[in-house]
């Protein structure tokens, strides 16, 4: 026969059993009513529970996961700072929003009141909620425009204050620095930046030499060129996510290109200069002397000349020669061409040209070109130099 203070004991635990007890059959209670009410709307991956919540704000989670197997998790609650007009309150809350805390702290906001962090954040022991007076402004960002409420200050800490996460490279379509005022319109553009990398041709060089054993003007490929390969890496930069440039950032040689080698007939008699050479580098440009971009399709660079005729003298075209029309090696510069003339060193531009004439040194290949100029003193000033003939596009 039990003592009568044993039987007390066992009466006080066989309460605490039960009450535990009665909670998980509520919690599953609750959690097959939400089951039975849901039924339609559940799918595999659905986890049915039920809720209990303590007064000491601790709330009792149980259920029933997809494997059938039944579960129990208590959330213990934490306390969540409050500030408003100088005024601090201190809510105890297990989960949820900064709107839940509110709720919870039975506060309301007025039309002219911001709070933050913004209703939406989830809270945690260390969240402190400041509700303070601002201004009402709208806000466009991530594809959609909010209507709310911004403390008062600048607007790079109003941003941050309402959770939009602002990068170093977005860009905001207010100074930063500027304070927040009334009906305010704010929109931020995400730029985010990508490397992308892709294979392009490198395009050979043209290299013409003279050679004694070709007659005058004729020429033959000594060395056939070919294209190279390599591999270029760019960054390109996204504005909301659409692409609006990109910067090469690094460039890789996978394959060189090889050289074409022509040779051109020249007169033994002569005297023997170095080869010129000319340089085939697909669509490039140039500035010219009034800074103009100018696109040309290859660049001859070597000896050039200059010559002068009486006025009406004609030319190989047939045309009257003229400041601005050069003599060339038709086989090498074809008359008709559009060019663009000026010294190696920058130092002398003759500037735009017309191929219309040719002469025995052009032929031989002593110089790749002879420009004209009205009177004798204007060739002694050009004289002999390097120069650069470009071959306009």
């Amino acid at each position: 026969m039990l003592k009568k203070q044993n039987r007390k004991y066992l009466i006080i635990a066989a309460s605490v059993i039960f009450g535990v007890l009665f909670i998980i059959a509520s919690v599953f209670s609750a959690a097959a009513a939400i089951t039975n009410t849901n039924e339609a709307k559940q799918t595999k991956s659905d986890i049915s529970y039920g809720e209990l919540e303590f007064a000491n704000g601790d709330i009792l989670i149980g259920g029933k996961n997809n494997n059938g197997e039944y579960f129990m998790e208590i959330l213990k609650a934490f306390y969540v700072t409050v500030n408003e007009n100088g005024t601090a309150q201190r809510v105890k809350i297990a989960r949820g929003t900064v709107a839940d805390v509110l709720r919870k702290a039975n506060i309301t906001l007025k039309e002219t009141q911001a709070v933050t962090p913004s209703l939406n954040h989830k809270v945690s022991e260390d969240t402190v909620i400041n509700i303070e007076n601002g201004y009402s402004v709208k806000i466009t960002a991530d594809g959609k425009t909010e209507k709310v409420v911004a403390p008062l200050g600048t607007v790079e800490n109003a941003l941050k204050s309402l959770d939009y996460n602002i990068t170093k490279d977005d860009i905001i379509s207010v100074d930063k620095d500027a304070e927040i005022k009334p009906d305010m319109k704010i929109k931020i553009q995400r730029v985010t930046y990508k490397q992308t990398t892709k294979t392009e041709k490198i395009y050979y060089d043209t290299v013409t030499k003279t050679s004694e054993d070709l007659e005058v003007g004729e020429t033959k490929v000594e060395t056939k060129g070919k294209n190279g390969v390599k591999e270029v890496t760019s960054k390109v930069k996204y504005i909301d996510g659409k692409k609006t440039n990109s910067k090469i950032v690094k460039e890789k040689v996978i394959k060189k290109p090889v050289k074409k080698v022509v040779l051109v007939g020249q007169d033994k008699s002569q005297t023997t200069y170095a080869p010129f050479e000319i340089t085939s580098n697909g669509a490039n440009t140039f500035t010219d002397s009034s800074g103009n971009t100018v696109a040309y399709s290859r660049v001859l660079t070597g000896s050039g000349t200059a010559y002068t005729a009486p006025a009406g003298s004609g030319t190989a075209t047939g045309v009257t020669a003229y400041l601005g029309g050069v003599a060339v090696n038709p086989n090498i510069i074809p008359y008709g061409s559009r060019l663009y003339i000026v010294s190696t060193d920058g130092s002398f531009v003759y500037g735009y040209a017309t191929a219309v004439d040719t002469g025995g040194a052009l032929m031989e290949g002593s110089a790749i070109v002879d420009v004209f100029y009205p009177t004798y003193d204007e060739c002694v000033n050009f004289g002999r130099r390097d120069v650069n003939v470009y071959v306009l596009s």
